[in-house]
């Protein structure tokens, strides 16, 4: 892919995705409504149809698509759900300890955990620790699968597409801190309108999300890398948007919005760094064995 088809390309995307943000946020007064959540869920599957249209005008582009399913895709979406998983109980113990809030789904003890609200498939009530995570697990699954299925227009494009293409050229953590960096901006719209970061628009919008999605991306190459298809990130961005938000958003803070962004940020940033580092020691491992098969 030239750089000029692939700033066209970005152009293009940018230019779709930010129009219907910026209608849906002037024909919506409540970005939690229902014909904002049907705008936000078209700009998530506007990207698809980009990538579609330039792999159709261009056939030697279709090859870049990472999407075929495989045996490595099991373990991968397995990971892809249990990692936001535990970085939301992350974020939610480490609020609870500092006294920054409490969980407003949760009350824990040694022997057992109460759940008194939230979409949680086995059920709500005193359940042992054995049945709880068993809850989580489930719970989480089912809707990671299902918003996942929404997520893969943007997977598509992002972890499908761009994240080759990016790597190709610049290579791979540099390339996807890149793609993570023009994920974050693609959001602009709405995160200038408080959507993210209600309390902290511009600080949010320019410094927290870049981190943020750059961080996230590094888990979600990992997971492309991996399994060799877009399919177990679309899974993740699934569990991202459900089981990991859900968890988080429902802390009854007794400190401003900010404690619990920056939180999330350093639980997210420590993860991204995480996943760098094996996908780093994958791709030495891959020079290193292609070293000896040439020596040998």
């Amino acid at each position: 892919m030239t750089n000029r088809q692939l700033s066209i390309y970005c152009g293009i995307v940018f230019f779709i995705s930010w129009t219907i943000q910026i209608l849906t946020l002037l024909i919506t007064n409540d970005l939690n409504s229902f014909n904002a959540k049907l705008g936000l869920a078209t700009t998530m599957v506007s990207p698809l149809f980009v990538t579609l249209g330039f792999i159709i005008a261009d056939k030697s582009l279709r090859g870049k698509i990472v999407w075929k399913p495989n045996k490595h895709i099991f373990t991968t979406s397995f990971l892809a759900v249990i990692i936001p998983t535990i970085t939301a109980f992350v974020v939610l113990f480490i609020m609870q300890n500092m006294h920054y809030g409490q969980s407003g789904w949760f009350m824990f003890s040694t022997t057992e955990v109460t759940i008194s609200g939230g979409p949680f498939l086995l059920g709500l009530g005193k359940q042992s620790w054995l049945f709880f995570m068993s809850n989580i697990l489930v719970t989480g699954v089912a809707y990671s699968l299902f918003t996942g299925t929404i997520a893969v227009g943007e997977e598509f494009a992002w972890r499908g597409f761009l994240q080759g293409v990016l790597i190709e050229k610049f290579g791979i953590i540099k390339g996807v801190a890149i793609l993570g960096f023009l994920w974050s901006l693609w959001h602009l719209p709405i995160q200038l309108a408080g959507y993210n970061y209600p309390e902290n628009q511009l600080i949010g919008s320019f410094i927290i999300s870049p981190i943020m999605l750059i961080s996230v991306s590094l888990f979600y190459a990992w997971l492309t890398l991996k399994s060799g298809s877009f399919i177990p990130a679309a899974i993740a961005h699934g569990a991202f948007n459900t089981i990991e938000e859900g968890i988080i958003s429902n802390i009854n803070l007794e400190v401003p919005m900010l404690y619990v962004t920056l939180v999330k940020l350093f639980v997210t940033v420590a993860t991204g760094l995480l996943f760098m580092y094996l996908i780093n020691r994958k791709q030495n491992l891959s020079q290193v064995n292609i070293q000896t098969r040439n020596d040998t």
